[in-house]
């Protein structure tokens, strides 16, 4: 070939390919029935609108749709899209047929319907599923900048927002696979699904990566008359708290759990998942057990059987403010109605638990919460040599909230409590301690005002430091002025112990109480308001052996700090003293 003709043949060349890149756009009634039938069947949507369409020959074959509206037959997919382009392949073309490898939805905005059921899973995703099962095949989609709209009965249910998926080309018996990212409720997310949408078995998996969710699904749906999926999944969140609030859950025993770490082999149900072969981590704490997850009635169940060597249950005690379970007071109406929003039946043993300083040992609890019920306790505990047990159980009422709890201490050494409870620390011996307490109301403050039942504290060989009263008895004998000099020192020694009180109204009455050691006998009487937290009690020293000398003191002032006083008309007080403080 001459270089005149090889000229004019790039020239031809270069003008083919500026008329190929051109967009030619035609009339709406102009586009072929076929590139509108072909993109139904690859995509299951029917263009129901359209601004103008746009046909590309070159470098590929393509089609570009704009401002399209869209339906799926059934109407359960619906929306519209700024841009459609449709790549079409190039090997069907050239022998008269329109198929595409891929097909783009720029900046769509798609209404989903789905169930109008409990907001399981399966009702927010069956019908998008099922929609994708009935395409007999499927190009690749791609979704750039969309939103999707999950409605039920016209209501919004949920928004993804700034969506970017892909989802690959399938056959009409293979798993729908989809990968990218989207925000939801403000929170950015990464997602990896490959799920099966033909009957039968098939390989599932999920991953799933948010600031607040690291989720991973690995298993495979079974042949079953119940579709279930098997398979391992690993979950960790810094905060589960947050991660339900994200969900649209929050749960009052939520906060007790901070970081959670879990890795289980998961059965997955239409309503419930089986967790088996649990390893759950709890800010640290390992539980091992099974746990069931379930949904009825829009209410949320969690039950299960958890063991490990050590918990901190103080810390998850701290964090669910039981101390203001009304949020603003003691006044506050109780939110028993939210405490009791989810069914729980949990069971908790572990070797060691920690509550702030004590550690107690042999741990077996549970927790149990129905609608209008509340339930916890310690069915057993090993406890400064001793053992503990406990049990609260409130339930809603037409007068607000009917509280009981029951607690009791068995062969406990107060010497080694002493040593995490300050209040406790002059005070030695082994016993008992056994409490009864019933009350109702509609807030905290009314529930102790209205406390009523009975306690009772039973002490042996132990010793009261900070006082000699048996001192100060034999002294006050001889010269009453020189024995109240140094009473104030020293310890007391006791052979027993006890009191027992009865509780109405809130109002703690001392019915019997008295400490007896080598030649002296105490006696206690009085009351203690439970709403003030105020003693108002008289105590009285005399010798063992029935002699006439007594010596009365004063015990009031609040349950924290009272202050301990002889009365003036008993017997002389040294200049100055003042009160005798019981510290």
């Amino acid at each position: 070939m001459t270089r005149r003709g090889s000229i004019i043949l790039c020239g031809f060349v270069f003008l083919f390919a500026l008329l190929g890149l051109q967009s030619w756009s035609i009339a709406v009634a102009r586009v072929e029935q076929r590139v509108i039938a072909a993109i139904e069947a690859r995509t299951g949507l029917v263009v129901t609108g359209m601004e103008r369409a746009e046909i590309a020959l070159l470098p590929l074959p393509r089609i570009s749709l704009s401002n399209v509206a869209f339906a799926e037959r059934e109407r359960q997919v619906a929306g519209r899209a700024l841009r459609i382009r449709a790549h079409a392949r190039l090997l069907p073309l050239l022998v008269g047929r329109i198929d595409f490898d891929r097909i783009d939805l720029v900046a769509p905005e798609i209404d989903l319907a789905v169930t109008a059921g409990d907001g399981s899973l399966p009702d927010l995703l069956g019908a998008p599923l099922g929609y994708l099962e009935s395409l007999q095949g499927q190009s690749r989609i791609v979704v750039t900048s969309g939103s999707f709209f999950l409605r039920s009965q016209g209501a919004i249910r949920t928004i993804l927002r700034d969506v970017n998926l892909v989802l690959d080309e399938r056959e009409a018996t293979e798993p729908v696979a989809i990968a990218g990212s989207l925000n939801w409720r403000g929170v950015p997310t990464e997602v990896n699904l490959l799920w099966p949408v033909a009957a039968g078995p098939g390989r599932a998996t999920l991953n799933v990566n948010a600031p607040l969710l690291k989720l991973q699904f690995d298993g495979s749906r079974s042949n079953s008359a119940e579709p279930t999926t098997a398979g391992h999944v690993t979950l960790a969140t810094p905060s589960l708290p947050e991660l339900l609030a994200w969900f649209g859950e929050a749960p009052r025993l939520a906060p007790a759990v901070g970081a959670l770490n879990l890795t289980a082999e998961a059965l997955i149900r239409p309503h419930d998942v089986a967790l088996g072969n649990v390893v759950a981590r709890l800010d640290g704490d390992r539980l091992d057990g099974a746990l069931n997850l379930g949904l009825a009635s829009g209410r949320l169940a969690l039950s299960g059987t958890l063991a490990g060597a050590q918990l901190d249950l103080g810390r998850m005690i701290s964090r669910l403010e039981v101390a203001d379970l009304g949020g603003t007071g003691d006044d506050a109406p109780l939110p028993f109605e939210a405490w009791t929003a989810q069914d729980i039946d949990l069971r908790v043993s572990v070797e060691t638990a920690r509550i702030d300083g004590t550690k107690l040992g042999d741990v077996a609890t549970y927790l149990l919460v129905k609608k209008g019920r509340f339930e916890a306790g310690i069915l057993r505990a090993g406890v400064y040599g001793g053992s503990v047990k406990g049990r609260l159980l409130a339930t809603a009422a037409p007068i607000g909230i009917d509280v009981k709890l029951t607690a009791a201490l068995d062969k406990v050494s107060f010497g080694e409590a002493g040593t995490n409870f300050p209040r406790l620390a002059r005070l030695s011996g082994t016993g008992n301690v056994q409490l009864n307490l019933e009350g109702f109301g509609r807030s905290r403050q009314e529930v102790i005002a209205s406390a009523s039942g009975k306690a009772s504290l039973n002490l042996r060989q132990g010793e009261l430091a900070g006082f000699a009263f048996g001192d100060l008895l034999r002294r006050a004998e001889r010269s009453p002025t020189a024995a109240l000099r140094d009473w104030r020192q020293g310890r007391t020694a006791f052979e027993t112990a006890s009191a027992s009180a009865a509780i109405a109204n809130g109002v703690l009455t001392l019915a019997d109480a008295q400490m007896v050691g080598a030649g002296y006998r105490m006696t206690l009487t009085g009351t203690a308001s439970l709403p003030t937290r105020e003693l108002d009690m008289a105590v009285q020293l005399q010798p063992a052996n029935g002699g006439t000398l007594r010596l009365p003191f004063s015990l009031r002032g609040p349950v924290a700090d009272p202050s301990l006083e002889l009365e003036p008309e008993a017997i002389l007080r040294p200049s100055g003293s003042g009160p005798l403080p019981l510290r």
